[in-house]
C-alpha cells in the first residue's frame, strides 16, 4: 500500500471514530433527517388543511361574496370580519334592488336609515304581493333547520325511492338550488292562496289577522253612542264616552285620550250644527237587498249628528233582481225618520229603471276581451250627481258622501266628524276620501290596505315619478280598451307600493295625506267645490272605458285631494269590495291565461323576485348558521 493510500484509509477511520463519539446511537442521526422532513411535510399539511377549509367555508358565497370574504378576511384573521363581509353583498341587494327599479326614497327628505329600511320593505312587499316578513322568516327557518352540508342520500330498494332520495340530497346541498326551490313552493303558496281568498273569501285563510283584526259594524253605533255629549268641553270623559265608545264609534282609530283626535271631533261636531247646510248621501245600488240594513243603522247612526233632519239618502238603483228596489221603496216610504230617503226614477214610462244592463263582472272575457271594467257606473253616478244638483230641496246641503252600498259596515261617524273638524277647515273646500282597508289576496292577512287600488293615483311629485311611469307601462302591455287596462291596477306591485307608502304611518304621521284620486269606499265632497265646477264635474271613465270611474271625476274638479288615516272602515275579510265567488276566479283565470305576455311578465317576474329575495336571506341565515356553529 502507498502512503497516498495510506493516508486516505486513515482519513477514514478518524472520521468515523469521531462520529462515534459525538453520536453513540447512530439512529440519532437517521431520527434528525427524518424529524427534519417531517416537520416540513407537517407545515405543508396544515397550510393545505388551512386553505382546504377556508375553501370550504366560501364554496358556498356567490363569487361576488367569496371575493369580498377573501380580501377582508384573510385565513388567519378574526372569523367575524368574514361573516360581516359574507352579509354585504345580500344586505345590498335588499336594500338597492328596489332602489334602482323605482325611486322608492324621496329624496327632499332627510338621509335616515331606518326609513331606507322601511321603503325597501314596502318595496318588496309590493314586488311579492305578501309582506315581506314572513316570506323572510320562513327562509331563515328553513336554514336553521336544515342539516349543515344538507341531506345524505339514502339508498332505497325502489327505484322512484331512490331517485327522489337522490333529487332531495342534491337540492339540500346548493344554497342557489335551495333557494330556487324555496322561491316555487311560497310563490305558489301564495298563487293558492290569492284563487281561495277570491273564489271563497272568509277569515280562515287569513292568519295573520287572527286575534287583532275587527269588523266594526253599523248595528253597533247605537249603543256606543248612548250617552254622549258633544259641546260638553268640560266632561270628566270627552265626549262623555268610555274610551271602548270612542274606539267603536271610529273604526279603532281615534282614542280619548289624544287632545287632537278630542279637539277635530268636537271642531266637526259644531261645524254641523252651526255651519253645515246638511250631508248627503249618494249611492248606486243593484242586487245589494242584504246591505241595506246595514246602510239603515248607518243613517240612524249619523242622524243625531246633523241638525234640523239635514241627512238624506240619495239612491239610484237599477236592475235589481232581489227585490232591492221594493226594500228602499218601503224605507222611503216611512215617517219620523230623522232623514230622507230619496230613490230616483226613471221617467215616467220606466219609473223603476229596468235598463237591462248587464253586469259588468257577467260579460265574457274569452268572447269580448274589450267589454268594460268599469260597465255604466261612471253614466249611473252621473246621472245621479245631476239630479242632486238639480233638486231645490238639496240646494243648501254643504257636503255629499259617496259610499258603497254592499261593503255593509261602519262609516265610523266620529270619524266623520274628525274628518270635517280638521285643521284648516280642509274638509270645507277639498275632497277627502276614507283610508278604508281590506286584506288583500294572497297575502294570508300580512296586507291591508286601503282596498280600492282601482281608484288610487299617487300624488304626482318627483318621488313617485318613476313608479308611476312603470305602473303606466305595465298597464300598457295590452292595447287601449282592453279590460286588461283596468284589472292592471290591482295586479301592478308600483300601484300596490304607491298606496302603500302613502298610507304608510311613518310617512303621514297620523294626518291627512294628498293624492291625485283615492275613493275607498267612502269619500266626502264639498258641494261648493263640485258647483263651482259646473258641468265640468263629471264620471269619466277614460276614452276606452276601462278607467275607474272616480279617477276621471276627481282629474274633473281640478283640485288637490286628500286621504283622511284617521276616518276608515275595516271591511270584512268574507265579503270584501269587488267580485267574489266564480266571477272572482273567471276574472282572475282570464287575466291570467287569456293574455300570454301578461302572464308571462307576472309569472317570471314572480319567480325572479322571489328567487332573488329568498336567495338574499338565505346568504344571511347562513352567515349567521356558521358563526352560531363555528
Amino acid at each position: 500500500m502507498d502512503a497516498s493510500a495510506m493516508t486516505a484509509s486513515f482519513d477514514q477511520r478518524t472520521q468515523l471514530k469521531m462520529r462515534r463519539t459525538v453520536h453513540s446511537n447512530p439512529q440519532e442521526d437517521i431520527d434528525i433527517e427524518c424529524s427534519s422532513s417531517s416537520f416540513e411535510d407537517v407545515k405543508k399539511d396544515d397550510y393545505a388543511n388551512n386553505a382546504g377549509a377556508a375553501n370550504s367555508r366560501f364554496s358556498e358565497l356567490t363569487p361576488l361574496s367569496r371575493r369580498i370574504a377573501r380580501f377582508v378576511s384573510p385565513l388567519d384573521n378574526n372569523p367575524y370580519l368574514e361573516a360581516i363581509a359574507r352579509l354585504v353583498p345580500p344586505l345590498a341587494v335588499l336594500l338597492l334592488l328596489p332602489q334602482l327599479l323605482w325611486d322608492v326614497y324621496d329624496y327632499s327628505e332627510p338621509w335616515s336609515l331606518a326609513r331606507i329600511v322601511r321603503n325597501a320593505d314596502l318595496a318588496w312587499t309590493a314586488l311579492l304581493h305578501i309582506s315581506s316578513r314572513p316570506i323572510a322568516a320562513v327562509t331563515l327557518l328553513t336554514v336553521v333547520m336544515l342539516p349543515r352540508g344538507g341531506f345524505k342520500h339514502k339508498s332505497f330498494s325502489g327505484g322512484f325511492l331512490s331517485s327522489l332520495g337522490s333529487a332531495v340530497a342534491n337540492v339540500s346541498q346548493s344554497s342557489w338550488k335551495m333557494s330556487l326551490t324555496l322561491s316555487f313552493i311560497l310563490l305558489h303558496t301564495v298563487i293558492f292562496q290569492m284563487a281561495l281568498q277570491m273564489g271563497y273569501p272568509s277569515l280562515l285563510w287569513n292568519p295573520f289577522m287572527w286575534g287583532w283584526y275587527k269588523v266594526h259594524l253599523p248595528q253597533d253605533i247605537g249603543s256606543a253612542l248612548s250617552g254622549a255629549c258633544f259641546e260638553d268641553l268640560a266632561a270628566r270623559q270627552p265626549l262623555c264616552l268610555q274610551e271602548w265608545q270612542w274606539k267603536e264609534l271610529s273604526s279603532g282609530t281615534l282614542s280619548s285620550s289624544n287632545p287632537d283626535d278630542v279637539l277635530a271631533v268636537q271642531r266637526g261636531y259644531q261645524y254641523l250644527q252651526n255651519n253645515s247646510g246638511g250631508i248627503l248621501i249618494n249611492a248606486l245600488a243593484r242586487n245589494v237587498v242584504d246591505a241595506i240594513p246595514a246602510l239603515r243603522q248607518n243613517m240612524e247612526g249619523l242622524s243625531p249628528l246633523v241638525k234640523d233632519d239635514k241627512l238624506a239618502l240619495v239612491v239610484f238603483e237599477n236592475d235589481s233582481t232581489d227585490g232591492t228596489r221594493e226594500a228602499f221603496k218601503q224605507w222611503a216610504s216611512e215617517k219620523n225618520l230623522g232623514y230622507s230617503v230619496d230613490l230616483m226614477e226613471c221617467g215616467p214610462n220606466n219609473p223603476d229603471c229596468q235598463l237591462n244592463i248587464m253586469d259588468r263582472y257577467d260579460s265574457n272575457l274569452f268572447t269580448n276581451p274589450k267589454a268594460s271594467g268599469v260597465g255604466k257606473l261612471g253614466e249611473f253616478r252621473q246621472v245621479l250627481l245631476e239630479y242632486i244638483l238639480s233638486q231645490p230641496k238639496y240646494e243648501e246641503y254643504s257636503h255629499m258622501i259617496v259610499l258603497d252600498v254592499d261593503l255593509g259596515t261602519s262609516l265610523s261617524p266620529l270619524g266623520l266628524l274628525h274628518t270635517l273638524g280638521l285643521k284648516g277647515d280642509l274638509a270645507e273646500s277639498s275632497v277627502v276620501a276614507s283610508s278604508s282597508s281590506q286584506v288583500w289576496p294572497g297575502t294570508m292577512g300580512s296586507i291591508i290596505p286601503p282596498y280600492d287600488l282601482s281608484a288610487f293615483r299617487a300624488e304626482e311629485s318627483e318621488s313617485t315619478r318613476r313608479a308611476r311611469e312603470l305602473h303606466k307601462s305595465f298597464c300598457e302591455l295590452m292595447p287601449k280598451g282592453d279590460r286588461w287596462r283596468n284589472m292592471c291596477e290591482a295586479c301592478s306591485p308600483m300601484q300596490l307600493f304607491l298606496i302603500q307608502s302613502a298610507d304608510d304611518p311613518s310617512n303621514h304621521n297620523g294626518q291627512p295625506y294628498p293624492v291625485t284620486s283615492a275613493f275607498n269606499g267612502l269619500t266626502l265632497y264639498p258641494m261648493s267645490l263640485i258647483r263651482s265646477r259646473g258641468p265640468l264635474a263629471r264620471y269619466d271613465s277614460g276614452d276606452d272605458n276601462q278607467r275607474c270611474e272616480h279617477v276621471g271625476f276627481h282629474l274633473s274638479l281640478s283640485d288637490v285631494m286628500y286621504v283622511n288615516p284617521k276616518w276608515t272602515m275595516h271591511l270584512k275579510p268574507d265579503k270584501p269590495g269587488g267580485p267574489t265567488g266564480i266571477r272572482a276566479i273567471k276574472t282572475l283565470v282570464y287575466a291570467v291565461f287569456g293574455r300570454p305576455n301578461v302572464m308571462f311578465a307576472i309569472v317570471c317576474g314572480n319567480l325572479f323576485f322571489f328567487y332573488v329575495f329568498v336567495a338574499a336571506f338565505w346568504a344571511i341565515g347562513s352567515v349567521f348558521k356558521s358563526v352560531v356553529l363555528r
